[in-house]
């Protein structure tokens, strides 16, 4: 289904973002953003939120209470996290109008690798890559939970490669901060992407230990992925429900065939546990073996 037509025009756009040069058509456009790569060397990418500002609401300055819960979520998790591994925020959210609405705005940093998404279409990463990848994200998640942040949205989607071909997690739109509310009443189950869930993600959230564990899963499900071009518990062949029932049964993910070393092997077999408890204790547990020498 395609979405709706943008509330304004390239023409508004570009009157509203005067010397910035936003490149149309967009980098991409989620259910509540749109994302404009600014073409004036700054090397950043300029995201809207499509929802307009009420009326009442005035200035360039934007108050969090105005933001929807998301993506003030998302913002909070850029100002708080520093990891070359994890999106930054460049500049803060600011109100511009943009032909007759007002609507808040804000820039991250572009990165030129594009997706893991994009390099799997042609293949697996191999071992090497793999490993350089689950390590920066074992790095990114420990940052994450030095601020008791969940990502639980790791994904090949959501995650990107820089210009010196780092892999960067970016977009913790639905991460967990313990402490503050959850975003879904607790008696259902966390959000999620369906095929890069961990199992626990499928149960009531009052029931559900979701912490640093939950996101270890997740890298586990993408460096298996990056490692052999093939899901460790998904198929083609599966419907959702198919998937959902396999994930909520299954007693350990075989890595003894992967091309890659032993090490890795062993993170991964420990982070893809289906119990929480059996994964590692600390997040810097799966780091000392990965960079053991």
């Amino acid at each position: 289904m395609s979405a709706p037509p943008l509330p304004f025009t390239d023409v508004e756009l570009s009157d509203a973002f005067a010397g910035r040069d936003l490149l149309s058509p967009p980098l991409g456009r989620g259910s509540f953003k749109v994302a404009y790569f600014a073409n004036d060397g700054s090397d950043a990418v300029v995201k809207i939120l499509t929802d307009s500002l009420p009326p009442e609401v005035d200035g360039t300055d934007v108050d969090p209470s105005v933001l929807p819960e998301r993506f003030a979520r998302e913002i909070r998790t850029m100002r708080l996290a520093d990891s070359p591994h994890l999106g930054k925020i460049l500049a803060e959210p600011t109100a511009v109008q943009v032909g007759s609405s007002r609507y808040v705005t804000y820039e991250e940093p572009y990165y030129s690798g594009g997706t893991l998404a994009d390099r799997l279409t042609t293949g697996a990463l191999g071992g090497d890559g793999a490993e350089q990848l689950v390590l920066a994200l074992l790095h990114a998640v420990e940052e994450l939970w030095a601020h008791n942040i969940v990502h639980r949205d790791i994904k090949p989607g959501n995650i990107m490669f820089d210009a010196g071909d780092h892999p960067v997690l970016i977009d913790p739109g639905i991460s967990l901060h313990v402490g503050l509310d959850d975003l879904t009443d607790s008696s259902f189950a966390s959000p999620m992407t369906l095929g890069f869930s961990a199992p626990e993600q499928h149960e009531a959230r009052r029931y559900a230990q979701i912490d640093f564990r939950t996101d270890h899963f997740l890298i586990g499900l993408v460096g298996y992925l990056a490692a052999s071009g093939v899901h460790p518990i998904l198929s083609p062949s599966m419907n959702r429900n198919e998937y959902v029932a396999e994930l909520l049964t299954f007693d350990r993910v075989d890595v003894s065939g992967l091309s890659c070393s032993d090490r890795l092997k062993t993170v991964l077999a420990r982070v893809l546990a289906p119990k929480p408890n059996r994964r590692f204790r600390t997040t810097g547990e799966p780091l000392e073996i990965l960079e053991a020498q």
